[in-house]
């Protein structure tokens, strides 16, 4: 398959995310979120987005341009195995709970191969994924991973940020951590599991639903 061999090639290791600090409390755990475990493992992240532009389906666009209701934007790779294991979750509440008030919006930054947003709609396909449009960071650069999913000196993805309708960044959530030693067969084990269509992150089971639902009847309005 397609995935399969764009991902297995692509070994690229991930930084482990510490645990966030008792005095970094998460600000999107509170009402009816108050002990979401998705909610909770949210933390403070820089509040300004970069000022990049994104190339999809219908050409290249700035960023904010995307913004005006809550989004909850992952940052991934396709060197990524986590991240690749959550884009099928993400479509599945992006079906069922985007609206006027509330989008999931992907974008791939820090590619390793030549990707264009044709590319990324197969292998949206492929990963069950359909129905999320395909974004990558223009000219296949960097910028948006690491000004925002950096933790000290490393990068670590996948990092999801939640973004208020006014453009300024709530928070971010570094999702499922790639372990050490995961290796090819791994990986490849991984891609097999998600092309079955099976759930492999907390964003597709009741946390994430009850996160999108939350989101999509203006939690941040």
């Amino acid at each position: 398959m397609f995935t399969r061999r764009l991902f297995v090639a692509s070994a690229a290791s991930l930084a482990v995310a510490p645990a966030r600090a008792d005095d970094n409390p998460s600000p999107v755990a509170h009402g009816i979120l108050a002990n979401n475990p998705l909610a909770l493992a949210f933390e403070t992240a820089p509040t300004a987005l970069p000022d990049i532009e994104v190339a999809g389906p219908s050409g290249t666009r700035d960023l904010k341009d995307l913004l005006g209701r809550t989004i909850l934007m992952p940052i991934w790779a396709e060197w990524c195995g986590p991240c690749l294991s959550e884009l099928q979750d993400f479509a599945t509440l992006q079906r069922k709970h985007g609206n006027d008030k509330f989008a999931i919006v992907p974008v791939l930054s820090g590619t390793k191969k030549q990707i264009t947003p044709a590319i990324l709609t197969t292998l949206f396909t492929e990963l069950h994924a359909d129905g999320l449009e395909p974004l990558i960071e223009y000219k296949l650069g960097s910028t948006l991973m690491q000004r925002m999913a950096k933790q000290g000196m490393h990068v670590t993805l996948p990092c999801n940020l939640l973004i208020a309708p006014d453009g300024h960044v709530v928070g971010r959530e570094f999702g499922l951590k790639e372990a050490a030693g995961f290796d090819a067969k791994s990986k490849h084990e991984m891609l097999v599991q998600v092309e079955a269509g099976k759930v492999l992150s907390e964003w597709g089971e009741q946390a994430g639903d009850e996160f999108a639902a939350a989101m999509a009847s203006g939690f941040l309005s």
